[in-house]
């Protein structure tokens, strides 16, 4: 009788060089992977900035709407609990904004009475409101205390910040400006601004009306003490094209112009521009390439482009172009009425 023996497989793993070759492949598969998932994820983050934007031009036009004129974008009053120091920079145009933006909780909380960085307002100062977050401008959303405002201001007050600021035009003027400095001002939102629509005659499609300014740039040690959302303050919810978008990319040497350079001027963590809602409702994102005035270093006032002068008449800042002067499609989409020929070509 033969019998018949079944032999045994012998079972084979993985050798050492094969489990490594494995590894680098998961590892290139990986690297080429990830750059496509981070372009997706800062899609994503860009489209929701630019519904934040839209949702702020919207609310904008509601208030037009019900009161007649845009909020102004700083107001000033004096602080109740100090009456005899003078007055302070007051509520952001923002804070105006709230109750036409689905923030009427919010919007009931605050006392008009008072300075809005009196005591009384420290629930709105602390508030958290996401519409003006912009989601690449990671840890702008992070409540931080401040110690100084006014002169009686409890320690440890809390203040919520904006990554979004209002047009004030291609300049600022004094937050205590007279009739003079007032006319001065070519923006939309600006110092004891009343605009309406029949002032923006050089049409709403082509008129800026709030725009990044990223936070999280500013460094470390200054950054909590400034872009407070319910500031009117110039470099807390104003901004202007005096230079261009993202300055922090292009200006290596300023030559020792201020860092107010980069409080004051719109700027953002997309990669390429920024967004920016237009006095129409629509938002576009204008590239750090868009054609922009040249600014000298060593011009007076610092970094003005040549032909752009300044006086200061008592408390009324004055500004004047000469008709030479070349204007950049920025500096035009910055003004309400300057009559400047605009395509959409150009931006």
């Amino acid at each position: 009788m033969i019998r018949l023996v079944k032999g045994k497989s012998r079972r084979r793993g993985f050798t050492l060089i094969e489990l490594l070759v494995v590894i680098a492949i998961i590892g290139v598969l990986i690297a080429l992977l990830l750059p496509a998932v981070q372009a997706a994820r800062e899609a994503a983050r860009r489209a929701q900035c630019t519904n934040n934007l839209k949702q702020l031009a919207l609310a904008a036009q509601n208030y037009m709407g019900a009161v007649g004129t845009l909020p102004m974008g700083m107001s000033i009053q004096r602080s109740a609990r100090a009456p005899g120091s003078g007055l302070w920079t007051n509520a952001s145009c923002l804070v105006s904004l709230t109750q036409y933006a689905e923030q009427t909780v919010m919007f009931n909380s605050i006392n008009f009475d008072v300075n809005i960085f009196d005591g009384e307002n420290i629930t709105i100062n602390g508030a958290a409101w996401s519409t003006i977050w912009c989601p690449s401008d990671s840890g702008v959303e992070r409540t931080q205390s401040i110690g100084w405002v006014l002169t009686t201001f409890t320690p440890n007050y809390p203040m919520q910040y904006s990554s979004y600021a209002g047009c004030a035009g291609t300049w600022f003027t004094s937050q205590f400006a007279g009739t003079n400095g007032l006319a001065n001002m070519n923006g939309v939102l600006y110092s004891k601004s009343s605009v309406r629509f029949a002032d923006i005659t050089d049409g709403t499609s082509n008129t800026l009306a709030f725009g990044e300014r990223a936070h999280t740039i500013i460094a470390p040690g200054s950054r909590n003490d400034w872009h407070w959302w319910t500031s009117g303050n110039y470099g807390d919810t104003e901004f202007t094209t005096f230079w261009p978008i993202n300055p922090t990319k292009k200006l290596k040497d300023l030559g020792g112009i201020s860092a107010s350079v980069y409080i004051e001027s719109a700027s953002s963590l997309h990669p390429g521009g920024a967004n920016f809602a237009f006095m129409d409702g629509s938002v576009h994102f204008l590239k750090d390439t868009t054609d922009t005035w040249q600014n000298v270093p060593t011009n007076s006032p610092a970094g003005a482009p040549n032909g752009v002068t300044y006086t200061l008449s008592g408390t009324d800042n004055i500004w004047q172009i000469s008709p030479t002067t070349k204007l950049g499609v920025y500096q035009k989409l910055a003004t309400r009425a300057g009559g400047e020929l605009i395509n959409n070509s150009d931006y």
